[in-house]
């Protein structure tokens, strides 16, 4: 993930979004580095006014504020869809679309799903990058980065055997 971010930043540095990050535009080199690709999104708001703009974004992975609110797009916007994207790596599905969460936000969040199974800070980096609230979310891939570079906090926790069996008779 962090070599993932570093180009978002770059991207974002450009003054430019992406608009458009899941695991689908994601692809991994020969040397297993991640690249990020389709940047039709992003390319667009090079050619036309940002009113002309049509939606682009795909369901699960789009932040609240590209369903409604577009002047509100921001890296933020781009922080929910990089906790979207490790969501769906976890689930093996997307999570619930953010247009349907605020309607009826059913979504699990990630510290329920997974306790114990990955760290407790993955599971909270995920939960604050999918807030529906772009402002409660990590305002910059930057403050993201952070977060996630700090190795300390992402050994998950040890647990026995029988602990395991009883959390996922819980689920």
């Amino acid at each position: 993930v962090p070599p993932l971010l570093d180009g978002i930043e770059a991207v974002h540095a450009a003054g430019f979004l992406h608009r458009d990050i899941k695991p689908a535009n994601i692809l991994l080199s020969d040397r297993g580095a991640p690249v990020l690709i389709d940047f039709g999104a992003a390319r667009q708001t090079l050619t036309q006014e940002e009113s002309k703009l049509q939606p682009m974004y795909t369901p699960g992975f789009a932040a609240s504020e590209q369903y409604h609110n577009r002047e509100r797009l921001g890296p933020w916007t781009d922080v929910y869809s990089v906790g979207a994207s490790l969501y769906a790596c976890l689930a093996g599905y997307p999570p619930q679309a953010a247009d349907a969460r605020l309607l009826n936000d059913k979504l699990v969040p990630a510290t329920v799903n997974w306790r114990g199974a990955y760290s407790d800070q993955l599971l909270e980096t995920i939960d604050h990058c999918l807030k529906l609230n772009y402002m409660e979310r990590p305002q910059s891939v930057f403050s993201l980065q952070k977060v996630l570079m700090d190795r300390s906090a992402m050994v998950p926790p040890r647990t026995s055997f029988l602990a395991s069996l009883k959390r996922s008779e819980e689920r």
